[in-house]
């Protein structure tokens, strides 16, 4: 299948990335790369140099200037059924800094941008420029192809035709009509600061297209009237538009982030197919002569047109698709029709396995939620009770990184307290966390041991992200008096963990305190770190990915746990279904040897390379 087939299939995606690569010593990350996805169930071929360009003249609407990238030349090569082909900036890649394929850079004055996606018209490399790109050498920073190439274009018009659509299917009855768009964009560029003063305007050059022999144009359907209609002997007619076309000036651009300031030309019409039997057939290109010399500068690619049997409804699956795991994604296909006007029915298989998702319905629309990442393709089967077509779109499903919802440490511990010295004075204990009070106690000094007064509380959970602050409180004065004024009480606070041991805390209250007298030990959080920490964490998946929880504690120990979607079983590439999303949580229990403060790092990996962390920092005195 030919890269414009594809293209205009939606089988056919192309999109920059960053690559990374060593240079000088240094790792470089940059967006350097241009990624064909391919969902076909062939390879796709890269005949000849494709021009990409971005914004593309037909698209509607026109992103962002800040949402554009550099134009691009693709080199010929071929993508892989449900593959992908990685083409590398061509510089870099004579300079052995990134493999081939390459690319090359059709538009100097512009940054290249990551995660750009490039609409495809059709548009091929102008004829002379292709021997400037056969020969790749790099014999300096300006002596190299891709200066070569630059200088072409301040020293040339140079003009780049597209024609659309790419693709289409009509019924094989006389009278199908197919709307024509042609564009002609002049990608010369002047610049005050260059000494090359070339003029690269375009001056009553020429846009020619062709009707095929037997075809028709529909009368009235001319976006602009062609300016000479020339008959031929086998009964095809070529039209010709006289056009200027003006060089990008370069020195109007302020910012490299936006586009050059082209000018493109459109020009449409209704094209009338002649009775057509079952099969395919290739409108002829649509070409710029700019010098009148009767010879062709640039072509667009053929248009394919294929004819299916009389009756037969065509399909249209809508797309190209986009989202990310765990989306709800809007099939339509309300683009189909019926040449008879029957009413329609609907099925789609989501993923183009052959398996129908849904039965078939009157609604063109169906929601697919894709759990997994996804490169492929969404079927549509539509019927008018006699026949039935399909068609496909391509469907790109981003992964989703895992999530960490929540991320804490929790400690154990019971709190006691005693009261010794004079008799009936009372003590209030709390216990408070950032969140609120967690226990209280009250004890008043009776007759009898100490040890056999004591009040404790239950065994209490603390999240060491908070203060854990307690108190007791003394009020001697308001208590029943012994006859000793000068008497105190010794007062201890007991942590009691739960393997049995305890940490004692001593204070000594003195009757002759004239009001309340308060003991406060703050933030105790870290009396817990070598007791026995549980890590918790609450983790989410969009999709219904595995997940990979890996703790290090910051003491060389690590600890992983593996979830399986499946509760069984590794999760497969691209698989849908499954649970989703995915929540779990991860936990671990660890203790400390005394002394130090440890970081904790949580790192939870999903099956699809996603990556997230969490950290904290935990003191041990």
């Amino acid at each position: 299948m030919s890269f414009w087939e594809a293209a205009g299939r939606g089988l056919m995606t192309a999109t920059v990335v960053n690559e990374t690569y060593v240079r000088n010593g240094l790792t470089v990350t940059s967006p350097v790369g241009i990624r064909l996805e391919n969902a076909a169930d062939v390879p796709v071929r890269v005949s000849e140099e494709a021009v990409l360009m971005s914004p593309h003249p037909l698209e509607n609407p026109s992103p962002g200037p800040l949402r554009t990238t550099q134009d691009a030349v693709l080199t010929r090569q071929t993508v892989p059924a449900h593959g992908s082909l990685l083409y590398s900036y061509g510089d870099l890649v004579v300079q052995d800094f990134l493999p081939h394929p390459a690319w090359w850079c059709s538009e100097e004055f512009q940054f290249t941008q990551a995660e750009i996606p490039f609409r495809i018209g059709g548009e091929t490399l102008p004829f002379a420029l292709r021997p400037v790109l056969a020969n790749e050498h790099h014999g300096g920073p300006n002596a190299n192809t891709q200066s070569d190439f630059w200088t072409y274009l301040r020293s040339n018009p140079t003009v780049v035709v597209g024609k659309e659509p790419l693709w289409t299917q009509v019924d094989g009855r006389a009278g199908q009509k197919i709307h024509v768009t042609i564009d002609a964009t002049n990608i010369a560029v002047y610049t005050f600061e260059d000494a090359i003063t070339n003029d690269v305007n375009v001056t009553h050059g020429v846009l020619e297209d062709t009707v095929p022999a037997g075809w028709n144009v529909e009368e009235g359907s001319y976006s602009v009237p062609p300016d000479e209609i020339v008959s031929h002997d086998d009964g095809s007619r070529t039209l010709r538009w006289n056009v200027d076309l003006r060089a990008a000036l370069e020195s109007n651009s302020e910012d490299p982030q936006y586009p050059s300031a082209y000018e493109p030309l459109i020009r449409s019409y209704a094209l009338v197919a002649p009775a057509l039997a079952a099969g395919r057939v290739e409108l002829p290109r649509a070409q710029s002569d700019m010098d009148r010399d009767g010879i062709a500068d640039a072509a667009s690619a053929a248009p394919l047109v294929d004819a299916v049997p009389v009756g037969t409804p065509h399909a249209d699956a809508g797309g190209p698709y986009a989202g990310k795991e765990g989306d709800m994604i809007l099939l339509n296909a309300s683009g189909s029709t019926d040449p008879e006007g029957d009413p329609l029915q609907f099925r789609w298989d989501f993923t183009g396995n052959g398996t129908f998702e849904t039965l078939w319905s009157s609604s063109p629309t169906a929601e697919a939620r894709y759990t997994d990442d996804f490169s492929g393709l969404a079927v549509v089967e539509v019927s008018d009770g006699t026949h039935v077509a399909s068609a496909a779109a391509a469907v790109t499903i981003a992964n989703r990184p895992p999530e960490i919802e929540r991320f804490d440490a929790v400690a154990e511990a019971a709190f006691r307290i005693e009261i010794a010295g004079e008799k009936w004075h009372d003590l209030a204990f709390t216990v408070d966390s950032d969140s609120g009070v967690l226990a209280s106690l009250d004890l008043i000094r009776k007759p009898w041991s100490p040890s056999k007064q004591a009040a404790t509380t239950d065994v209490l959970a603390f999240s060491l992200r908070e203060h854990i602050t307690a108190t007791l409180a003394y009020t001697p004065l308001n208590d029943r008096v012994n006859g000793q004024l000068g008497g105190d009480n010794p007062a201890w606070i007991v942590v009691v963990f739960p393997d049995g041991q305890e940490k004692r805390m001593f204070h000594n209250f003195n009757v002759r305190h004239p009001s309340t007298w308060t003991w406060t030990l703050s933030d105790l959080a870290s009396s817990f770190v070598r007791s026995g920490i549980t890590f918790r964490a609450s983790l989410h998946d969009a999709g219904s990915d595995d997940l990979t929880a890996t703790w290090k504690f910051g003491d060389s120990s690590t600890v992983r746990e593996t979830f399986w979607n499946n509760a069984m079983s590794p999760d497969l590439p691209q698989s849908q279904g499954g649970t989703a999303p995915f929540d779990v949580t991860a936990t671990a229990v660890h203790g400390y040897c005394p002394g130090g403060s440890f970081t904790v790092t949580l790192t939870v990996r999903d099956d699809d390379g996603g990556v997230t962390q969490a950290t904290l920092a935990l003191s041990n005195p």
